[in-house]
């Protein structure tokens, strides 16, 4: 709901500073910036590609600092985690991919390099983001690389690439959201367990809690059957799970050595069915309001969803 909020409050305000400030047949600043070269841009390439590995040299670094060097070190193996969190992780993997293809594309355009280059070049940049993790897991006592992850990030970055090639867009959209409000932990035995698993953190829940994130599959049908439905209305399939409380079953050992098993939980597979907007649709005459859309159209707006427990 509060990112719904901040989508109305955006449109509202944009539309006022427009009409307030509007010149006619004259492009503001902030438009010129975001509207992609026709051409290729020699500037705009090397300001993108700096921008992608400096932003890749951070968030590994981090991961490196925040994450893997709290555990041990191993020699590079391999582990088989198909079975694990009822798939929600290679889920995400799937949409990290997917998502980290359409921002570098999108990164690319802007720089004027065209649909093909930008498409495949892009599927390479979000296959190396998310098999980077394999590698660090690899190296990890705790966890190993694995090949239904590599497999996932494949699927993600192949969905993003392919739509391009085909449509130079994507209409078969991969959204996420995190449903905090909705799955709760009610007992102290399960909050710390919670605790434990998924982190107490906003951000750290948002990443991790399995039991709380949905991926979805948003279509929007007036990109296939033009004027038949709203430009912006989507239909979108979601993917979560419930009362998972270990990556393979509901049993553990506390930090006191205190078993637990609450193998009385049975752990869901959800699908969840639901409305969704292409937020570009929304500003397609505003390349400030675009281009901000598009960055956030990984996310699914707050409709209303039936849920079903498989």
């Amino acid at each position: 709901m509060f990112i719904l909020l901040i989508v109305i409050a955006y449109i509202l305000y944009a539309d006022y500073v427009r009409d307030k400030g509007k010149v006619a047949g004259q492009m503001s600043s902030t438009d010129a910036l975001v509207t992609s070269a026709t051409l290729p841009d020699r500037a705009r390439i090397i300001k993108v590609g700096a921008f992608i590995a400096g932003i890749y040299a951070i968030i590994f670094t981090w991961l490196n600092f925040a994450w893997y060097r709290l555990y041990a070190r191993s020699g590079f193996h391999w582990f088989d985690d198909r079975g694990e969190w009822n798939q929600i992780d290679k889920a995400g993997h799937v949409y990290g991919a997917y998502f980290e293809t359409v921002w570098a594309y999108e990164l690319l355009r802007w720089s004027g390099v065209d649909n093909k280059r930008a498409a495949v070049t892009a599927a390479f940049i979000g296959m190396g983001f998310e098999s980077t993790i394999e590698v660090w897991d690899g190296f990890s006592t705790k966890w190993g690389a694995s090949w239904s992850d590599l497999a996932a990030n494949f699927l993600g970055a192949m969905m993003a690439m392919t739509q391009y090639l085909l449509w130079e867009e994507q209409r078969i959209m991969c959204k996420f959201s995190y449903n905090g409000h909705e799955y709760k932990y009610p007992t102290p035995e399960l909050k710390e367990r919670a605790d434990d698993l998924f982190g107490r953190t906003v951000f750290e829940k948002v990443l991790k809690d399995y039991n709380n994130i949905t991926l979805w599959i948003s279509v929007n049908p007036s990109k296939f059957f033009p004027g038949k439905a709203p430009d912006w209305g989507c239909f979108a399939i979601g993917y979560g799970g419930e009362n998972m409380l270990g990556g393979f079953e509901n049993k553990w050992v506390d930090k006191d050595g205190k078993p637990h098993d609450r193998s009385d939980l049975p752990r869901y597979r959800t699908l969840k069915f639901s409305l969704d907007a292409d937020l570009p649709r929304l500003r397609v005459n505003d390349p400030t309001g675009k281009a901000a859309f598009k960055a956030l159209n990984i996310i699914k707006m707050p409709f209303p969803s039936y849920k079903i427990r498989l």
